[in-house]
């Protein structure tokens, strides 16, 4: 296989003057802005799924509208390797601000749809199949959103301190994203009556969404190209791409990299879609629990989140990132188990499996970003990541909560914690040999 040579963190070598420190956090809240306000898109539908099922996927079953819901949800992730295919190249040879802008602009107008679409009693099964649309472009549109951030962060990063940069674009700003949706859910749901929230309220967070978007498409729109052109110079070693079939040779040549990623991404996805939306769907529509509960409870397991983060990215750091990385990879099967603790109703095992099952999850969530740029050279980065990533959110991330409560609703609530088990531990022993083959690109 072919590899490609790198240096090792080339592009802050140099001090560093006044101004770009100004540019690089204007960069930094520009970037971190978008990915937690797309974390908190998809966080916002896989928390509201429970309230939204009856009203577009109506039927005396609830556990059946659930699904239904939530196969729209999984949908909405299918259509972002596509996305990544289309958008990613276009990042690495032409443009990544443009990609960035489409993307932030796609994710606040279809929030900003969501919140005020019709219900079936209105449309019939139109409303359900405008809500599959509205995903389905979302996810087009947020394809390449996470290799253009983790490409270009990984270059904002000081020298020696990746993984504690990558924790805060990856860790901080998308357990910004969770935190918030789930934020506001609690807080919307203790300020209404439970039918009001049933009616209509819960199509409040998604306006909150894109009010925020609005405002992230502002400060995007603020950044230089010449600036990102800068942050992501590419050196002879790094073979600028000329074309698209370029990009596309060169990412073939690393493949056992991509499958790296790909697992990387999958595995902490399917732990992550389970805590924040397989869970709560499963307390809220099945168990009926108290929701304003649930969403306090989903709360705290963000507030946790964001705080550990750059304690996580720190360890990385001085610890060497692969150590970091298999420790809480192995943690994290164990972590798998602690689902099925939660079979019937009880806010208490709830909490449990949330908080302290929820903080490995964390842990883990902190550092998957910053292992699965490490995989991929400069030339191919943001095209790398974004399909990488797209095809692991999709296949694994997308699916999590409608095994999750399919599989408890078929009583084989054991198979989750087996299958997401096997995916993290092929995380690994894939990593492991790509780094073996010398496909790991930033120091380690």
């Amino acid at each position: 296989m072919t590899t490609i040579a790198e240096p090792i963190s080339t592009s802050t070598a140099q001090a560093v003057s006044p101004q770009k420190q100004v540019a690089t956090k204007s960069m930094t809240i520009a970037l971190g802005g978008g990915v937690a306000l797309e974390w908190y898109d998809w966080s916002v539908y896989g928390m509201m799924a429970s309230f939204l099922s009856p009203l577009f996927f109506p039927s005396s079953d609830p556990t059946t509208s659930l699904l239904a819901a939530l196969a729209v949800y999984g949908a909405g992730f299918f259509a972002r390797p596509v996305g990544a295919a289309v958008l990613g190249p276009i990042a690495d040879r032409i443009s990544h601000k443009r990609v960035m802008m489409i993307s932030v602009t796609a994710m606040a107008l279809c929030s900003l749809l969501i919140s005020v679409l019709p219900s079936y009693k209105e449309l019939g099964i139109a409303a359900a199949v405008i809500l599959l649309v509205v995903r389905l472009i979302q996810g087009l549109a947020t394809g390449a959103e996470a290799g253009v951030a983790n490409a270009i962060a990984i270059e904002l990063a000081p020298p020696g301190k990746e993984g504690r940069y990558l924790g805060l674009i990856s860790g901080t700003f998308i357990q910004l994203g969770v935190f918030g949706s789930s934020l506001v859910a609690f807080l919307v749901s203790a300020s209404v009556a439970p039918e009001t929230m049933k009616e209509w309220a819960w199509r409040l967070p998604f306006a909150v969404g894109g009010i925020l978007g609005l405002l992230i498409i502002y400060l995007r729109s603020k950044l230089p190209e010449t600036l990102i052109k800068n942050v992501m110079h590419r050196d002879e070693l790094s073979r600028t791409q000329e074309t698209t079939g370029g990009v596309w040779r060169t990412l073939w040549s690393v493949r056992l990299s991509l499958l790296a990623v790909i697992l990387v991404v999958g595995a902490v996805q399917i732990a992550n879609y389970a805590w924040n939306a397989g869970l709560p769907n499963l307390a809220n529509g099945v168990f009926k629990e108290n929701s304003t509960w649930v969403y306090g409870i989903t709360t705290l397991m963000g507030v946790i989140w964001i705080v550990t983060a750059p304690f996580v990215g720190a360890f990385a750091d001085k610890f060497r990132a692969s150590r970091a990385f298999i420790l809480l990879r192995l943690l994290l099967v164990a972590c798998f188990f602690l689902t099925l603790l939660y079979s019937e109703k009880s806010i208490s095992t709830f909490f449990f499996v949330m908080v302290f099952g929820g903080a490995i999850v964390g842990f883990n969530m902190a550092l998957y970003n910053f292992i699965a740029t490490t995989l991929m050279p400069r030339a191919v980065r943001t095209t790398g990541i974004a399909v990488g990533y797209a095809l692991g959110v999709s296949l694994f991330g997308g699916t999590s909560p409608y095994l999750l409560v399919w599989l408890q609703h078929a009583n084989m609530a054991w198979l989750f914690p087996v299958y997401g088990s096997v995916v993290a531990v092929l995380s690994v022993g894939v990593y492991l040999a790509a780094k073996r083959r010398g496909l790991v690109y930033i120091g380690d």
